[in-house]
């Protein structure tokens, strides 16, 4: 098993660069790791140090476009769904995978790819798709001008704060905290306003959920960002293989603050899919 992460730094198809690490053992079921709006791949550092994910899967994450270490391209045009779905399909080259993804990008993969390369999803108080989805709580809500503003930089940098804030139900690790509002930082509120306002179809998607693409829904009880009750509202329609999982006092940063559970049930449902596969990588939002 590796422990240390490998890094890579990828170049997708309209040239925009983007940042990528994979640890584990790549002979395990791999599992990618796609993270929340604003924020970037840092944030799943604590499964990255989980020794019982590392005894198991071969994890791998990545910067979405417009986040952390990847490129910010200028323009709406830099933010197409096709981009995205050819970012993940860099990604899943980079480290010899065929397979994979979840939550907001699943639609973009979904629409531009011929056969999906989904074996299973698991998706962590999500936004299914950018468009007319009502899952958000009137407290995000509030917050989504403030994180768009490209004219007063200060209520951007309260907002961002917010923002971070909102995502926890408990008092958190100071270093942990001021991570997260610097991953924030590194992106400019034009981008945001690119990353939150670009089409999405979600079609193609509905119909591998119709299909019976298998899906693990993770929802805190306590989310201030994210409704579970409307995202399983939303979802139960399509997916006709969908386990919900409502875990009692959890926030929006379930997978940090809920860890063990939330690994818990990753564990469980890679293990109930893979029975008889060499590979099952999907996604965390």
């Amino acid at each position: 098993m590796m422990n240390t992460p490998t890094m890579k730094v990828l170049t997708s198809s309209d040239g925009t660069t983007i940042y990528a690490e994979a640890i584990g053992d790549p002979r395990n079921p791999a599992v990618v790791l796609a993270h929340g709006m604003c924020l970037s791949a840092a944030a799943f550092d604590g499964l990255f140090r989980d020794k019982r994910l590392l005894d198991k899967l071969y994890l791998v994450r990545y910067d979405l476009r417009g986040h952390g270490r990847s490129g910010m391209p200028a323009g709406i045009k830099g933010y197409r769904s096709s981009l995205w779905a050819d970012d993940y399909a860099a990604v899943l080259k980079a480290f010899g995978l065929t397979k994979s993804y979840g939550a907001t990008v699943v639609a973009d993969v979904c629409a531009h790819t011929e056969s999906h390369p989904f074996i299973g999803l698991v998706f962590v108080a999500p936004l299914p798709y950018i468009g007319p989805v009502n899952v958000g709580t009137p407290t995000v809500l509030r917050l989504i001008p403030g994180l768009m503003n490209t004219t007063d930089v200060a209520l951007s940098s309260r907002t961002r704060v917010k923002f971070v804030d909102s995502c926890f139900n408990e008092p958190v690790d100071f270093g942990v905290r001021t991570s997260l509002i610097g991953q924030t930082i590194l992106q400019p509120p034009e981008v945001e306003a690119y990353v939150l306002s670009r089409p999405q179809d979600p079609q193609k998607m509905w119909e591998a959920a119709r299909a019976g693409l298998p899906l693990l829904l993770l929802n805190g009880t306590e989310d201030k960002q994210v409704s579970g009750e409307a995202v399983v509202r939303e979802l139960s329609p399509h997916y006709t293989k969908m386990e919900v999982r409502m875990i009692e006092g959890g926030s929006h940063a379930l997978f940090m603050e809920k860890q063990d559970e939330c690994v818990e049930a990753l564990l469980t449902f890679v293990a109930r899919l893979t029975v008889g596969d060499g590979c099952f990588p999907h996604a965390l939002y």
